[in-house]
């Protein structure tokens, strides 16, 4: 019944950070050292973070972010405001790989004050599968996700990190990003076509698949406590090839150069 009532939470609250956030960090690396967790870990906390009213937004927001996460045997099985929903069906030798569920926050014609005419783009869930290669020092990680409504589309995300450990306490991580995607994914964040240049003065625009945007992140995680702990995030991405393109990022309101910064704490509680 506890744990019923923990799953519950966890994912209701997820919801509700979705419906005010716009971006998460991929991956903020391995924990700090301390004592082995206990089968189940329930992660909970507040968190902020500063970024674009939309994706390719030269204007910022700062939005409160739930930090939630719920675990078994850390990555066996997972429901997290960071990492979406996921298991771990093959661990061998460094290599993990499973499915994955993402979301992707809305996007609503009046974000950002550069979008009228644009239409909504809705709530999306994105389903794929992730393959994760660990070593002391480096973190690889690739995911294939295809659009549950919203977009509809592809996107293959890539990330590498280095890892340090400064402290037994303090760990940081960085590396650089890269993301591709499909033509319909393109279109629904990207394109511009005939009835939505007419409402919003844009040029058409059509794009087909390509690289969406490279770039660079960086963690870091400090274990306050054995149950406390703070993380600081940032990332930098710069849109590419098809999506730097759009008029809708090349316009008044819109920038390549995308920035995301935030910080959280969160209470772990074992059982």
């Amino acid at each position: 019944m506890v744990l019923h009532r923990s799953i519950t939470l966890c994912l209701a609250l997820c919801i509700a950070a979705s419906a005010t956030a716009i971006a998460q960090p991929a991956t903020i690396g391995s924990e700090p050292a301390g004592p082995p967790p206990k089968d189940w870990t329930f992660s909970i906390g507040p968190g902020v973070v500063v970024a674009p009213w939309f994706e390719g937004s030269a204007n910022y927001r700062v939005l409160p972010v739930p930090n939630i996460d719920l675990r078994y045997q850390r990555d066996k099985f997972f429901i997290s405001a960071r990492d979406g929903v996921g298991a771990t069906l093959l661990d061998l030798d460094g290599f993990k790989a499973g499915p994955i569920l993402r979301y992707r926050f809305p996007r609503n014609a009046g974000d950002g004050g550069y979008l009228y005419g644009m239409g909504n783009v809705p709530f999306t869930v994105e389903g794929g599968g992730f393959l994760r290669y660990d070593q002391r020092y480096l973190t690889a990680r690739v995911e294939l996700r295809r659009g549950l409504g919203g977009s509809n589309g592809l996107i293959f995300d890539a990330l590498l990190d280095g890892k340090v450990r400064l402290s037994p306490t303090v760990f940081l991580s960085a590396g650089p990003r890269l993301s591709v995607t499909d033509g319909t994914y393109n279109q629904a964040y990207f394109g511009v076509n005939a009835s939505q240049s007419i409402g919003s003065g844009y040029a058409q625009y059509y794009p087909g698949a390509g690289l969406r945007s490279v770039g660079a992140g960086a963690s870091g995680v400090w274990r306050v406590s054995d149950s406390l702990t703070f993380v600081a995030f940032g990332s930098y991405n710069y849109l590419a090839d098809v999506a730097g393109n759009s008029p809708i990022v090349t316009g008044p309101g819109g920038s390549r150069n995308q920035f995301i910064v935030g910080s959280a704490l969160s209470w772990r509680f074992e059982f």
